[in-house]
């Protein structure tokens, strides 16, 4: 016996990738970082996954795995190369790829910042300089101005990941480590999220546009402890819910990017555990899966009473022995929301390619499609097949239990 879970009509169902993930060397930030050694398994981007010139191969995949939707970013270094100058080319090969993505009946989600900032842009202090909101509004108006067949645009990817790592805990570029230097970039990222908002409102007043922020559901290590207790507030306040109180009033959708479950101890915020009950399995990055969080990671952010979008959800998982698993019990817990009234309205897996995984490099393995970096052979992995009939069917079927 079976149990069906439908999800609703016109659900939309993808996966999602970044344009440096993807596309590889730019003249960004993150070029020169890589550049100076500082990835772990001592790789460089170089042409990642070749995707800019694969593009209608790799959507073509994406068409066969049933999806309807995808999610991509553009890259403002290939398009504003020097500050106010418009590379033409770079524009019109993202209109390019919107158009493949229309011609086999897939929605395009445009995300315009993934954490890359233009050389230009980060020698001149990143976004903790005050006039970065701006130029990033001028940007942003100039792509969607390129781009009138887009319908959904995300600003900005995990503005929380980027303050913590890169200017907390310092583990990315410009590996600055101060509470009060992160509080003030995601400050002025904020800014220009509503800047965008605004620009983009006034091009396409019918236009969805929303943020991705990563949500993280955090739990106490010891509950009965008080100060852990304290910690974890603090952690959820300042990660999960800062951003959304900055910027809810110019959210037509939010974005939900998760991952993991952390347990937080007092004294030791900086790392704190990831924790998940003891007979999950492990993914690739050590990770913990933990199917129950993804739902409690829904209902806080359909707290803010807008539409929601599951912008990224996936793992590493090189040799594809959970990644099925993982997308049945995480999509379980999406359908359990949807029941209990969250207004979700798409799910995009992370991610569509195996890329190039920031600090980590090539050695964490993300994709739905195996990429063989040598010969960048494509091959679809077993779970994204099974994923396809869930696409297809928009519906998970269970073994009753």
């Amino acid at each position: 016996m079976q149990r069906v879970l439908r999800f609703p009509e016109g659900f939309l169902w993808g996966a999602a990738t970044s344009a440096h993930q993807v596309e590889g060397d730019q003249d960004n930030d993150w070029t020169a970082w890589e550049k100076l050694g500082r990835i772990k398994d001592g790789s460089v981007s170089g042409a990642a996954c070749e995707h800019w010139t694969r593009y209608q191969a790799d959507f073509d995949l994406a068409k066969e795995l049933h999806h309807t939707a995808h999610r991509f970013s553009v890259e403002w270094s290939r398009i504003e190369p020097r500050e106010g100058e418009w590379n033409e080319a770079a524009l019109a090969h993202y209109r390019d790829v919107v158009r493949a993505l229309r011609q086999r009946q897939i929605e395009p989600f445009v995300t315009l910042w993934h954490f890359t900032n233009p050389r230009w842009l980060a020698e001149r202090g990143g976004w903790e300089h005050p006039d970065t909101p701006r130029l990033f509004a001028r940007y942003v108006g100039r792509v969607v101005e390129a781009l009138p067949d887009v319908r959904f645009w995300i600003t900005v990817n995990e503005p929380n990941v980027y303050a913590l790592l890169s200017y907390f805990v310092g583990e990315w570029p410009p590996e600055v480590r101060s509470w009060r230097r992160a509080l003030n970039v995601l400050h002025r990222l904020a800014a220009a999220h509503a800047q965008a908002w605004r620009a983009i409102k006034a091009a396409q007043p019918d236009a969805q546009v929303g943020s991705a922020l990563n949500l993280v559901d955090y739990r106490s290590e010891r509950p009965h402890n008080v100060l852990d207790r304290v910690s974890t507030l603090i952690s959820d306040r300042i990660y999960n819910h800062r951003w959304l109180r900055m910027t809810a009033s110019y959210e037509d959708f939010i974005g939900v990017n998760h991952y993991l479950q952390q347990r937080i101890r007092f004294g030791s915020v900086r790392r704190p555990i990831i924790a998940a009950p003891q007979e999950q399995p492990l993914t690739d990055f050590g990770w913990k899966m933990n199917p129950p969080s993804m739902y409690r990671v829904l209902r806080l952010a359909g707290s803010y009473g807008k539409s929601l979008y599951v912008t990224e959800n996936g793992l590493a998982d090189a040799h594809d022995r959970w990644r099925q698993r993982f997308i049945r019990d995480y999509l379980g817990y999406v359908h359990r929301a949807l029941q209990d009234g969250v207004d979700i309205r798409g799910y995009f897996h992370w991610s569509l390619l195996d890329n190039f995984e920031w600090r980590e490099g090539f050695s964490k393995r993300f994709g739905l499609v195996a990429v063989d970096f040598t010969t960048q052979r494509r091959s679809i992995r077993p779970s994204a097949r099974w994923f396809a009939e869930v696409c297809r069917k928009n519906a998970l079927v269970l073994p009753d239990a």
